[in-house]
This record gives C-alpha cells, sequence and structure tokens, in this order.
C-alpha cells in the first residue's frame, strides 16, 4: 500500500470514519509493529502516550490501557503503537511463540455479525417466561421485581404470606447475552452469556444459596449469620461477603477467582475444599475432578463484565469458546488445535470479522465462515 494511502487510512481510522477492512488492515499492522519493535516502554512512557492521544482524539476511544504483562516484562512497543493500543481498545493479540508473518485476511463476503447485548429471559415460578428489555440491563428483587429505573417486572401476590415458602426465580441469558441482577439481600450479580442463575424471592433460613450455570461475577451482602452460598456443576462456595468471579461452563473446568474477601470451596466429588485468598483462584478440571489452587490475573478474569476478551496464556480452543458464546457462532476444526498459549486483549463490543482478523494475524489460522458456522484451518 502506498505511504500517502496509508496516512489517509490512518488518519480516517483516528477519525472513526474507515471501513470495516481499513480497520482490519491498521490492525494488522498495528500487531506487526508489536513483534518487531525494539522499543521497551515504562509505566511512564505509556502515561505519557496515553495523554497525549486523549487529548487529541475525542472519538472511539478506550478509557483505560491494559497492561498486559508476560513473564513479568512489559510487551516491546514503540511509541506509535502505544498511541494505537489506546485507540484500539487493546484491540490486539500476541502469539507466545509464533515469529511467522501475520497472515492476509481474506475478504469477508457476508454480513457481519455483531456482538451481544443486554439479553435475558426471566422464569418465574409460576412457569411464566418474561423477555427481558434489551434497552434496560439490571433487574431488581424485592416485593416485586422490577427494573433498576423502576418499572416493574413482575408483580409479587399480595395475598401470599411470610409463612410461604419463598418462589424460585431463574434468570436465563443466551449466547449473545449479559444481564444484571440485585437479589433480595442486595447481593450484586453480573450474568456472562449463556448462563442461568436461580435464585429465591427472598432469603430464608440459616443460609442464602443461589445456583449458576455459566458464569457470573458476585458482589455479595454481607450477613455474617446467614452465609451465602454458590452451588454449580462441581462445587459449592461458600462466602460471608465478597466479590468473586466463577466460571461454571459445562464441559470446561469450574474456575472461581477471588478478588475480596474470603470464599471456601468444596469439591462435590471428594468433599475436598480450598480457602481462597485475594488474587487466588481454585480450577478443577473436567477430567481430573480434583482442586487446583493458583495465583490469578483477577483483571483477566472479570474482563467480560468491563466489556472486553482479555486472554492470559489461553489456547485457540478456549479462546474461540468464548467467541462462540457471545457471537453465538459455532467453530470447527480442519485439525486438532495445538496446546500453543496467546495474550491479549480486545473490546466485546467489535464486529465478529474484526476479532477473527485479530486471530488470523496472530495465531496462526485462517477462519472460513458459512453463516453463523465458522472452520478454522491452520
Amino acid at each position: 500500500m502506498e505511504r500517502k494511502n496509508a496516512k489517509e487510512i490512518l488518519e480516517r481510522y483516528r477519525l472513526g470514519t474507515c471501513s470495516e477492512e481499513e480497520k482490519s488492515w491498521v490492525e494488522t499492522w498495528h500487531l506487526q509493529q508489536l513483534k518487531e519493535s525494539q522499543y521497551t516502554a515504562n509505566v511512564a512512557d505509556i502515561k505519557r502516550i496515553q495523554d497525549e492521544v486523549k487529548s487529541r482524539i475525542e472519538v472511539n476511544i478506550y478509557d483505560n490501557v491494559k497492561r498486559i504483562r508476560r513473564k513479568n516484562q512489559l510487551f516491546k512497543i514503540s511509541a506509535v503503537a502505544a498511541s494505537l493500543i489506546f485507540v484500539l481498545g487493546v484491540s490486539y493479540f500476541f502469539s507466545r511463540e509464533s515469529t511467522k508473518e501475520p497472515i492476509a485476511h481474506p475478504v469477508w463476503q457476508q454480513a457481519d455479525i455483531q456482538p451481544g447485548g443486554h439479553k435475558a429471559v426471566l422464569l418465574s415460578g409460576d412457569g411464566s417466561a418474561i423477555q427481558l428489555s434489551e434497552r434496560r440491563n439490571t433487574i431488581i428483587v424485592g416485593a416485586q421485581i422490577r427494573y433498576a429505573d423502576g418499572a416493574e417486572l413482575l408483580q409479587g401476590d399480595p395475598t401470599s404470606s411470610l409463612s410461604e415458602a419463598p418462589t424460585v426465580h431463574t434468570l436465563q441469558t443466551p449466547k449473545t447475552g449479559t444481564y444484571n441482577i440485585v437479589l433480595a439481600d442486595g447481593t450484586k450479580v453480573w450474568l456472562n452469556a449463556y448462563s442461568s442463575l436461580k435464585f429465591p424471592s427472598r432469603f430464608e433460613g440459616k443460609e442464602r444459596v443461589v445456583e449458576l450455570a455459566g458464569e457470573a461475577y458476585f458482589e455479595v451482602a454481607h450477613n455474617k449469620k446467614q452465609p451465602f452460598k454458590v452451588r454449580s456443576q462441581q462445587q459449592t462456595i461458600e462466602v460471608l461477603g465478597t466479590h468473586f468471579n466463577l466460571s461454571a461452563y459445562t464441559s470446561e473446568a469450574t474456575v472461581t477467582t477471588l478478588l475480596e474477601g474470603a470464599v471456601k470451596v468444596n469439591n462435590v466429588d471428594d468433599s475436598k475444599s480450598v480457602l481462597l485468598k485475594p488474587g487466588q483462584q481454585s480450577i478443577v478440571k473436567e477430567d481430573t475432578k480434583q482442586i487446583q489452587l493458583a495465583q490469578s490475573n483477577t483483571e483477566h478474569a472479570v474482563a467480560w463484565k468491563n466489556g472486553y476478551f482479555n486472554f492470559d496464556n489461553e489456547t485457540l480452543g478456549s479462546i474461540l469458546n468464548k467467541i462462540a458464546r457471545w457471537y453465538d457462532v459455532e467453530f470447527t476444526y480442519e485439525k486438532t488445535p495445538s496446546n500453543k498459549t496467546y495474550i491479549g486483549a480486545v473490546s466485546r463490543s467489535r464486529n465478529l470479522s474484526a476479532v477473527l482478523r485479530a486471530l488470523e494475524a496472530a495465531a496462526d489460522v485462517k477462519f472460513k465462515r458459512t453463516g453463523r458456522k465458522i472452520t478454522v484451518t491452520p
């Protein structure tokens, strides 16, 4: 591409007026700059560049630069690349092992697939199913279930008595959907795509119990006299008051990451338990069924809640599982993917084609899409 044309595309990217194809070109070039640069940025440099770029650019700016470390070393990036990280919303991937040139991306002829949004269904205890508003993102459980703005969603039974058992409801998100809920005790829950949370209309007895399938982030209201428990397919979490993320998707490892407080993770299969401290996570793999304890990148664990994918030494298969749930697509492989791992981040607000182009440039693979079915080739 001629230098003049490249300059024009970069200017259009800065203004937010370039095409998807031009966006892909800029991001692929940015990836190559990351790989070839000999400059090691320090925190002061990155902060200075952020401030300069923020003062000049007023559209499509992502507010936080995520500093991703590899074996405690900052990525080697040029000053130009650092500014692009800010503009792109950290939209890049970087292979731990690959030194090959980025693969030329194909021309995407089909209509693009947009990212997910606020989508969920409330399954009431009476058997009814209520499709929740996509213009809102939070429901609150009380005498009635309502939206955070006060709009009523599910009317309580005025004739019911506290002597009657609480009604059990389920908040369910589809692929491409997230939703938030404030439980009857004030506990806040962010529900990720393709997940469900079973909860009572009010908490009674000696403990507060909910059931999770999929992934959610919890900020539990403190109540020492009534411990909070989260049940999932492989474990039960006991907590008094804390912030943690739980990923418990079927056919994947169950991962509990603690950000604040303390939780006790009980393994359903062998009755063993571990006590987590902030910054730690427990992992229960589907094959071994045993609890493994590890230090955690908490920012990585809750990235989905903050609006981006953050891959920290993850395999291609793990990365594509997350993408599949957010865009409601299905990946198939021509060859079994390797265990090579990648680190990087990309906004969850990007269309699917932009995310796949970034992966093509960094992961030494190609994608062929037919509708919502995507074939992965080496």
